[in-house]
């Protein structure tokens, strides 16, 4: 059997153990919960008609200039909000947020910028058991003597990667017929176009997060220590870059060791920038694969 159709195989299994895991349902379940509640916080101030639609935008459109703004303080560049002013940085912002909030759907725009913010922390539960959980129960050693450890990780990391797709699109087209249904500040086309394009941005940023729980299976055997692991790393490297950097500049740098400094570019309404955004998540994505595949290839299992 050829490598090819093995990892076909293992990503078939890894689909079908997983919607009949706790770890699998609870992912699934978590996800939509969270996401429709996201959606349910950002549409409330105009179901409640608690604002009118222009104020609503208006002061979305301050609120998303403010995020691009920390999002993209870089140490060495601007340390002030008074030195972006006088380089000119912050009308650039504020084109970028006219672009997200003006120029497209501003509620779905919105609710795909707080599921960029907590996806990565919901897809390590997709993924923290594809390796660990069988190291665990040792049930590995009997599918290893019929396949490779590189086509099972492989296998493995697929699979999650399916499930994890399937669930965004999912929920990414249930608030997209809500809210060209239920609140039609927008028309079908907009809501479309915008919706396959976000859900675009979506997908890329899942790769490097789902290869950074498979990494952290292949390191820890136990499947609850790689969550922790793999939870603990993605939520401290924002937070020590952020509240570091003002004492030491190249703690800032931090966030690059994953996708937390520059994934909000690929929302950017420069294409070549969305391009290098995407490949850059490619990139940890692969990176993160190769050091797990490296890992597995000299576990003692």
């Amino acid at each position: 059997m050829n490598g090819g159709l093995q990892i076909l195989l293992h990503a078939r299994n890894s689909l079908s153990h997983s919607l009949r895991s706790g770890s699998g349902v609870a992912f699934i379940v978590l996800t939509v919960m969270v996401g429709l509640g996201l959606a349910s916080l950002v549409f409330m101030p105009i179901e409640t008609e608690m604002t009118t639609a222009e104020e609503f935008k208006k002061n979305a459109a301050q609120a998303v200039g403010y995020f691009l703004s920390v999002a993209t303080l870089q140490p060495g560049e601007f340390n002030t909000f008074a030195d972006r002013m006088g380089s000119g940085d912050l009308v650039e912002l504020a084109m970028w947020g006219r672009y997200l909030v003006l120029d497209h759907p501003v509620l779905l725009s919105l609710t795909v910028i707080l599921l960029g913010l907590v996806l990565p922390i919901l897809l390590q539960l997709g993924s923290f058991a594809s390796i660990a959980g069988d190291v665990q129960h040792h049930s590995i050693r009997y599918l290893l003597p019929r396949t490779t450890r590189a086509s099972l990780l492989l296998g493995r990391l697929l699979g999650a990667l399916i499930l994890s797709w399937t669930v965004i699109a999912c929920l990414q087209g249930a608030i997209v017929m809500y809210l060209g249904i239920v609140l039609p500040l927008d028309g079908w086309s907009a809501l479309i176009a915008w919706g396959f394009q976000t859900l675009g941005a979506l997908m890329v940023l899942t790769v490097p997060y789902v290869a950074l729980g498979v990494l952290c299976s292949t390191i820890f055997r136990a499947p609850m220590v790689a969550l922790m692991g793999s939870v603990g790393f993605t939520l401290a490297v924002p937070l020590i870059a952020f509240s570091s950097r003002q004492a030491w500049e190249p703690l800032g740098k931090l966030l690059y060791l994953l996708p937390w400094g520059y994934s909000h570019q690929l929302l950017s309404p420069d294409g070549h920038v969305v391009w290098k955004a995407a490949l850059y998540c490619l990139g940890h994505g692969l990176i993160f694969t190769v050091i797990a595949l490296l890992r597995l290839r000299r576990a003692d299992l």
